[in-house]
């Protein structure tokens, strides 16, 4: 049980963004644990090697790695109820995270859209999906404009905010976000994000600020509250 009520809703469109270290993964898993105790489906694609790797503790959570030169066939991946992608290191020293995200994990996101219903799907490094941060990658766009009728409830998680679409930004149904520091990033969530500047420096390291743009509310999740109950590796 958490130590802060947190809504896993049955859709939505979360983007959690921060800059290189803040604890968007560590957080994203806690989210997982939620998600987990109340027997939701998901998927998560991870782009590091060990990143995520401590939810497998979780019962029922299997692990697919990602092997250079294997052939996968993704339409079986809607048969598992949670799941964990992973690359091995010797794919990404082969392919790199580019090359991860184009020849398995947009293969992956496409099966997922057409075959899957009611399952939480995790991206990490989500800003490299697309194509330039003017330009959002078909498999992104396809999710979160018409993901709600097949309940395929989006995380994009990236530390490249500004690079990310304007288009999917304004998707998004709720943001959480970690203290910023970078002046690009911090001057684009201001012209975003009513009063942005002002809640930022209400933020500690690994502080949250969940914000609602529909409603216009927002509260900060301190990071006391943000407790894992699995090892966290990234």
């Amino acid at each position: 049980m958490a130590l802060i009520d947190i809504e896993i809703p049955r859709w939505s469109i979360d983007l959690i963004y921060g800059n290189t270290g803040s604890g968007k993964s560590f957080f994203t898993g806690w989210l997982i644990e939620q998600a987990h105790e109340q027997g939701r489906r998901f998927i998560i694609l991870d782009t590091k090697v060990k990143n995520h790797i401590g939810l497998v503790a979780l019962k029922g959570v299997k692990l697919l790695k990602i092997k250079p030169n294997v052939r996968y066939d993704f339409s079986k991946l809607v048969n598992y109820d949670q799941l964990l992608v992973i690359p091995t290191k010797g794919l990404i020293s082969k392919i790199g995270v580019d090359g991860l995200i184009e020849y398995y994990y947009k293969p992956i996101l496409n099966e997922l859209f057409k075959k899957d219903r009611d399952k939480i799907i995790v991206v990490e490094e989500a800003h490299r999906y697309n194509p330039s941060s003017r330009t959002a990658g078909k498999e992104l766009e396809q999710l979160f404009r018409e993901g709600r009728d097949a309940k395929l409830y989006t995380i994009a998680i990236t530390q490249s905010i500004a690079d990310f679409p304007k288009l999917l930004f304004r998707q998004a149904q709720r943001h959480f976000i970690f203290k910023h520091y970078i002046p690009n990033d911090l001057f684009y969530l201001s012209k975003m994000i009513p009063d942005f500047e002002e809640l930022n420096n209400q933020l500690r390291q690994h502080d949250v600020l969940e914000f609602d743009p529909k409603r216009m509310d927002y509260r900060i999740i301190r990071r006391e509250y943000i407790i894992r109950r699995t090892k966290h590796y990234g």
